[in-house]
């Protein structure tokens, strides 16, 4: 990109990343919330440089779908002397849990107690390596929230079903090198996020009770935000109403 594209590029997105914290703004107030959400903004098929210029205009957290993706985008914004924290929110296969590791401060999709163990695994590594972690690695539990019958239906989706939840979280405070935050949702496909929200608030009350620690949600993405905040969303994923659509989407 020629030096006037990246300027229109890094203008347009300072006014992209306003209008959704004016969006935010809006909602919490309107919410009668005294606490804001963590903005969180998704990057995946996005360059480098956009997340560059992201930092550059304020943006402290990162979301990233991809290991593959995301890995080679940590270290160009490490070498431009830019540390976000990034958040892994894509589905994670166990054998690509120890690069995650490497450079993710959260991984919002843990649904399984294999990847539980993998993950556990790959932080007891790197301190055998010589390259511990300064902090824990922080695990939020993806919550399935499709009905039961949706579940069986396709069953191949990432996310935990409901009852799965108080084994899932009891395996992540087990391990000595993750810290279990909260609860991470997507809403269903046709059904109303506020009704989905309010359903993982609820979840997240119940996991409060045997673990008061993990009180984050993660929930809301650029079309639901505001029913997210609305439901106590604290950190939200967004992504189009900042960067735009993705590359080669139109």
């Amino acid at each position: 990109m020629s030096e006037v594209g990246r300027q229109e590029r890094d203008r347009e997105l300072g006014e992209n990343l306003a209008r959704v914290h004016r969006r935010i703004d809006a909602a919490v107030e309107q919410s009668g919330r005294s606490d804001r959400p963590q903005l969180i903004v998704v990057t995946k098929f996005f360059p480098a440089e956009d997340v560059i210029a992201l930092t550059r205009l304020g943006v402290t957290d990162v979301g990233e779908n991809r290991e593959q993706e995301a890995g080679p985008k940590a270290e160009a914004a490490a070498e431009a002397g830019e540390h976000p924290r990034w958040h892994f929110i894509g589905q994670l296969q166990s054998n690509k849990a120890a690069r995650v590791a490497r450079f993710a401060s959260a991984v919002h999709s843990v649904d399984r107690t294999s990847l539980v163990s993998a993950l556990g695994r790959a932080t007891r590594r790197l301190a055998e390596e010589g390259q511990p972690r300064t902090d824990p690695l922080e695990c939020y539990l993806q919550v399935d929230l499709r009905s039961e019958a949706d579940r069986a239906a396709d069953p191949g989706r990432g996310g935990a079903a409901p009852a799965e939840l108080p084994a899932l979280a009891d395996a992540v405070a087990q391990q000595e090198g993750l810290a279990l935050r909260g609860v991470m949702a997507v809403a269903p496909l046709g059904e109303d996020p506020a009704a989905a929200f309010g359903r993982l608030a609820e979840l997240s009350a119940a996991l409060r009770r045997d673990h008061p620690d993990a009180a984050e949600i993660s929930a809301g993405m650029s079309g639901d935000l505001e029913a997210a905040v609305a439901a106590g969303a604290t950190r939200l994923r967004i992504g189009s109403d900042v960067l735009g659509p993705r590359p080669g989407l139109g």
